[in-house]
């Protein structure tokens, strides 16, 4: 091979070495910008906890402030009965009753999702105990009074007595939602839970004999026609504090500002 083919072999190989060393480079800096699946990390988000820090104030803040009027939550609709809330770490549940039509669509969808079967009795939300005579005779509620109707759910108490009168400590906070839930494979059915519960919400199935309570799914607040039953994400409810002056965003670090979606 003449000294001229070897010149030009070199030169084509050098030529094709330089030409793939920017690929190499770029896929490099691809990788780099990537992150493993394994060191990904999860984006923060709003909780009770840190919207309350947020606007400085607790609940009945948000309320006298007006922050959650716009879900109907007002200090006279609450002073009047109309409106009932309770909260997890992850969601504000807002029940109205001025809403409240009393199909019951709500339990029929509750025990479908959690039990598999249509069941009133453990339905965790209950409108059925309310239906003709309101919370009790002479109330005025009902459909033999004046058509409205108390929900009944768990109010995922801050000092929960379901949990604190288990025998066997069945009943925990779940990590995810925040919500006091049933370790089925724990609980021996005993009914404790629903004695000592205020509202007698947790019920003992008569088909697994273990007992049900609310687990904050929202299944009957989705599948509600009139809206009266709302489950609100602490997420928007900062939204609706920067919307009125309440929080600014200068208080919120850049990862917890939801993406601007369009208009």
């Amino acid at each position: 091979m003449s000294d001229t083919n070897l010149n030009n072999d070199s030169t084509a190989k050098m030529d094709e070495q330089s030409q793939q060393a920017p690929k190499t480079d770029a896929a490099k800096t691809v990788n780099a910008a990537t992150p493993e699946a394994g060191n990904s990390t999860k984006p923060k988000t709003f909780t009770r906890r840190s919207v309350l820090a947020m606007c400085g104030c607790g609940v009945a803040g948000l309320i006298v402030g007006g922050v959650v009027a716009k879900w109907g939550v007002t200090e006279d609709a609450i002073a009047s009965g109309r409106i009932q809330l309770s909260t997890t770490p992850q969601k504000m549940i807002v029940t109205d009753r001025g809403r409240c039509s009393g199909c019951q669509r709500c339990e029929l969808m509750c025990s479908l999702r959690n039990d598999g079967w249509a069941s009133q009795h453990t339905a965790r939300v209950r409108v059925w105990e309310n239906y003709n005579f309101g919370p009790s005779v002479g109330s005025g509620d009902g459909i033999f009074g004046n058509c409205e109707f108390t929900i009944k759910s768990c109010k995922q108490c801050a000092d929960p007595q379901c949990v604190k009168y288990c025998p066997v400590h069945a009943i925990h906070s779940d990590d995810q939602t925040g919500a006091r839930v049933v370790d089925a494979s724990r609980c021996i059915g005993c009914g404790m839970c629903h004695e000592a519960c205020p509202w007698n919400m947790p019920q003992v199935s008569s088909e697994t004999g273990v007992s049900t309570k609310c687990i904050s799914c929202g299944r009957c607040a989705e599948q509600c026609p009139n809206g009266a039953i709302k489950f609100i994400d602490w997420q928007d409810i900062a939204q609706e504090a920067i919307n009125q002056g309440v929080l600014s965003t200068a208080q919120l670090t850049g990862d917890l500002v939801r993406p601007y979606q369009g208009s």
